[in-house]
């Protein structure tokens, strides 16, 4: 009897678990169809909506470059504005004058041509001679131009063309462009026949440079295993977006033609790695075994501790992307200035003295955010792997926190805060990292005039109480809402609010701060200013002359 009812519980434990591993494989391959369908269609929606786009803005980069033509005189004057005109668009690289009489006109075909002439007359040689029609090779009537390119190119051109070019459909007759192929080559050639009827004039369109105008359409980032690219007539990749690389003679999965304007260009899109496509048979069938030979409750237990790590590790990731890419906008906004002025300047474009020192300390302090920027970076490193160096020695703090909130005055003064620098004349001499307590204080007044500008104030002072000294750095911002004063020194931890929203951050400053002072035996603190705003606190450990107080070994936090 007890055999059997050992036997009767494994099979009233086995058989659910047989049933329920069976239906959990049968859901898990249909959901895997699912997902790998829907990545095939993923990608051939965006290479759709890519070739379409480039579409619409090379035919309306095409539409706008004729109508500037047509308004270029017919005279004597039509080299040289020709000419001109490759010089001001740089759309545009070769142009000619034909002569249904005479032949080509311009360039001259002789030996001392440059090289791009000469194969550029050699390209299209049946057109300049008549043995292709204009017309017949022309592609059909343009639409209105993209409103972006025909902007710029109507600035580009504004010297050449005395109005704007007018919208509309242009006669077959009248112009057009002709998608060339030619030795293994995609070109694309406008033409323009002059009122007289003899004159066929135009340009051919620079695809380098139209390439690197429509690569903005690929997107930056697409899901892991997938790739998009633009292929020229030979399928060679001209362009392919960074996601991952495509292996020398793998075939598209997805490919849409760019014609009529671009007949042999495509985009193609790749799914190297379909999710779940690749996944061995084997992690299937281990997944089963694991399923049969645990108890119900146990897979409970375990897919809740899944879940609950899952969840900790999406959390982490979220905030290491976010940290990523807030940093690098903070990084770029401080690059992105000194380039442009250190180019105004090596230029000699700016010649009043009063703009030129402007400049130059918007240089400067651009410079020193960048190296704040940069050292919490690296602190945040050091302190996580517990690598940062202090040098502890002597020295007198009241005069030193003058010179560091002095320092900072004309910063804070320009970003509309009246500082208050309270640090009295006494002296305090305590044992500490000087640089380590400039990049707290710092933090703190970078923190202030990041999100409390609107109060207008900024006060700093400093107090001993009795083992401590106390350094208060206050603002009237709107302060921190109460629930999240428990967390703002958590790393990447910023407060979710329009506030904080309209001014990026990395999250570690406070977080930095707070763990420098603490390896220096010291502590922050925050807490709400009476009135309202901020009140970051920063406790330093301190001993009298006559030797009261803590020493650093006895240190704790507050």
């Amino acid at each position: 009897m007890n055999r059997r009812y050992v036997i009767l519980y494994w099979l009233l434990l086995l058989i659910p678990t047989f049933v329920i591993s069976a239906f959990l494989f049968q859901t898990l391959r249909q959901e895997r169809n699912r997902i790998v369908q829907a990545a095939y269609e993923t990608a051939r929606s965006r290479a759709e909506t890519i070739a379409e786009t480039i579409q619409l803005t090379t035919r309306g980069v095409e539409h706008t470059i004729i109508h500037a033509l047509l308004l270029l005189p017919t005279d004597d004057r039509l080299q040289q504005m020709l000419t001109g005109f490759v010089r001001t668009t740089d759309l545009v690289g070769n142009v000619f004058i034909c002569s249904s009489k005479s032949g080509l006109l311009f360039p001259l075909e002789s030996d001392g041509a440059p090289p791009n002439e000469t194969h550029f007359i050699e390209r299209y040689r049946p057109l300049f001679t008549g043995a292709v029609s204009w017309r017949a090779a022309s592609m059909p009537a343009f639409p209105e131009p993209h409103p972006t390119f025909a902007g710029t190119l109507a600035e580009s051109l504004s010297s050449l063309s005395p109005s704007r070019p007018r919208r509309g459909d242009i006669p077959e007759d009248k112009g057009g462009w002709i998608p060339w192929f030619s030795q293994g080559r995609q070109s694309v050639l406008g033409w323009v026949r002059a009122d007289s009827g003899d004159i066929v004039y135009g340009a051919e369109l620079d695809l380098k440079t139209l390439l690197s105008w429509l690569i903005i359409y690929f997107p930056r980032t697409a899901p892991i295993g997938t790739a998009y690219a633009l292929l020229n007539g030979s399928g060679e990749i001209l362009y392919q977006t960074a996601s991952a690389d495509i292996p020398a003679g793998t075939r598209p999965d997805v490919t849409v033609p760019l014609g009529p304007c671009l007949p042999h260009w495509q985009v193609a899109s790749y799914v190297l790695d379909a999710p779940l496509q690749g996944q061995p048979a084997r992690s299937v069938f281990l997944l089963s075994v694991l399923l049969l030979a645990i108890f119900v409750a146990a897979i409970i237990l375990g897919g809740s501790l899944l879940m609950w790590q899952a969840r900790r590790n999406m959390i982490s990731a979220q905030q290491k992307t976010s940290f990523v890419s807030n940093v690098s906008h903070e990084l770029k906004t401080p690059i992105t200035s000194i380039r442009m002025f250190a180019e105004l300047l090596r230029e000699d474009r700016i010649k009043d003295p009063k703009k030129k020192e402007h400049y130059l300390k918007v240089i400067v302090a651009e410079s020193q955010r960048l190296t704040r920027l940069v050292n919490n970076v690296l602190d945040f490193s050091r302190l996580e792997q517990g690598r940062k160096q202090y040098q502890i020695k002597e020295m007198e703090i009241c005069t030193y926190l003058r010179y560091i909130v002095e320092t900072q005055r004309l910063r804070v003064q320009e970003a509309g805060l009246e500082l208050n620098n309270r640090i009295p004349e006494e002296e305090y001499i305590i044992q500490s990292d000087a640089d380590a307590l400039e990049q707290v204080i710092l933090n703190l007044i970078d923190n202030a005039i990041k999100y409390a500008a609107d109060g207008k104030e900024l006060s700093v002072d400093l107090a001993r109480q009795g083992n401590w000294l106390k350094v208060r750095v206050m603002d009237r911002g709107s302060g921190v809402p109460a629930k999240h004063r428990a967390r703002i020194f958590d790393k990447f931890h910023r407060v979710d609010s329009s506030l904080t929203s309209r001014h990026p951050g990395s999250g570690l400053g406070l977080s930095i701060a707070r763990s420098i002072m603490r390896d220096i035996n010291g502590d922050l603190l925050y807490e709400p200013r009476e009135g309202g705003g901020s009140c970051f606190v920063v406790l330093i450990p301190f001993r009298g002359e006559d030797g009261s107080g803590i020493s650093p070994e006895g240190a704790v936090s507050a």
